[in-house]
């Protein structure tokens, strides 16, 4: 790697560091983005998104190369409490969402950045950050061995959970009280696949289903660590075990179906940041903060960070200059506006499933009233306001329901 400086340094070439490297080239910033690993490389994740995802991949010009995977279509979700019950939503919307292997979403976006005109270096591990007079002014990079400087006006941290860029700056730390761990697989001929994803829930966890295609199913199960010792030195073992014991519905559609390759593991989830922006420094995606998958947020979230960050970083950057941008309060207030209500959302949800008498209620009555039901998966897939949940009015809809 000659160069030793850019205008935007984007360290992580995941869903929110491809996409700000599509946003940013596309306007004419120099741009270059820092990548760890090689592509293709897999993410353990859910594997769907959300109807509002499609506007987004327009907006960074990689919607062509999104369909060119034949992601499958996914047009709703289906619930399953504790005791069996179950119902569905539908987005009420006029695209659907869809389903797609990391691997090759993930590639995809990285293709449609070098396609705008970023820079990209893979194999290049940054470990550490410039400053200049406390302002974040660049990384330190290690690529083939040999120590880089790579200097920036603006260091924009999308290295997921475990950001390099968050940690040097002391924001990243794991919530104490979400210390959930996930699992995930890959089965070829599953049973009973249809165009909705699925979310079974049990006391103390739940197991998410995302059809990839009409037979390969992404399956994955988030518990709390506690039940996780029996994993020690044989994951594929624990994996197919707890799926015997605590989802036996599911288990038996599996039976004949294949586990296409070793399953994966990865947690604690949660992870919280203190800011997402610092003179010189924005942080977006998981790096931002990462709640629980549970409403599969993650790469719409990803992506619409992206869309925020590139614009508050154009309008500072288009002041020209040399020095490390200012603090981008717009990009933080933007951010807040965006997730506020749906994080509230999440988590209030989360509470409602964690006990099983009040998840089978909310199933039951929920099953009475589709309508109820496909507002829920509305705020899910991020094209219904999730405030339209949190007063008063929808609680005693749905305790009335």
């Amino acid at each position: 790697m000659s160069e030793d400086r850019a205008e935007v340094v984007i360290v992580g070439a995941g869903p929110a560091g491809s996409a700000l490297a599509c946003l940013l080239a596309r306007r004419g910033h120099d741009v270059l983005v820092l990548e760890a690993k090689h592509f293709p490389r897999d993410q353990v994740c859910g594997e769907s998104v959300s109807p509002e995802g499609w506007r987004l991949l327009e907006l960074i010009g990689a919607q062509d190369r999104v369909r060119a995977l034949s992601p499958q279509v996914v047009r709703g979700m289906q619930l399953v409490a504790p005791d069996g019950t179950c119902f569905s939503g539908r987005y009420q919307s006029e695209r659907p969402g869809f389903a797609v292997r990391r691997l090759a979403l993930d590639a995809a976006l990285l293709a449609a950045a070098r396609d705008a005109g970023a820079r990209v270096v893979e194999g290049a591990r940054v470990h550490g950050l410039l400053f200049d007079a406390g302002s974040v002014a660049g990384v330190e990079v290690e690529l083939g061995g040999e120590p880089r400087e790579v200097r920036a006006r603006l260091v924009a941290g999308a290295d997921g959970r475990h950001s390099v860029v968050a940690r040097r700056l002391g924001l990243l730390y794991e919530d104490p009280r979400l210390r959930r761990f996930a699992v995930r697989g890959h089965w070829e001929a599953t049973e009973g696949l249809s165009e909705l994803g699925e979310m079974h829930v049990v006391e103390g966890g739940y197991c998410g289903v995302a059809p990839l295609s009409a037979t390969l199913a992404n399956v994955a199960f988030v518990l709390d660590p506690r039940e996780l010792g029996g994993a020690a030195g044989d994951l594929p073992g624990f994996y197919r075990r707890t799926l015997r014991q605590r989802w036996p519905r599911l288990a038996e559609r599996l039976e004949r179906a294949r586990l296409v390759e070793p399953p994966r593991a990865i947690g604690p989830l949660a992870v919280r940041s203190r800011a997402v922006a610092v003179e010189g420094a924005v942080l977006l995606g998981d790096a931002a903060g990462f709640y629980d998958p549970f409403t599969g947020e993650g790469v719409t979230l990803a992506l619409r960070g992206a869309e925020l960050v590139a614009a508050a970083a154009a309008e500072a950057l288009a002041r020209g200059g040399q020095a490390p941008l200012p603090r981008l309060a717009r990009y933080e207030r933007d951010r807040a506006a965006a997730t506020r209500d749906k994080f509230r959302f999440n988590h209030r949800l989360q509470l409602a499933v964690r006990w099983p008498s009040a998840a089978n209620a909310i199933a039951r009555r929920l099953r009475r009233r589709p309508d109820l039901a496909d507002r829920l998966v509305g705020i899910a897939g991020d094209f219904v306001p999730a405030r339209s949940a949190l007063g008063p009015g929808f609680l005693l809809e749905l305790l009335t329901a």
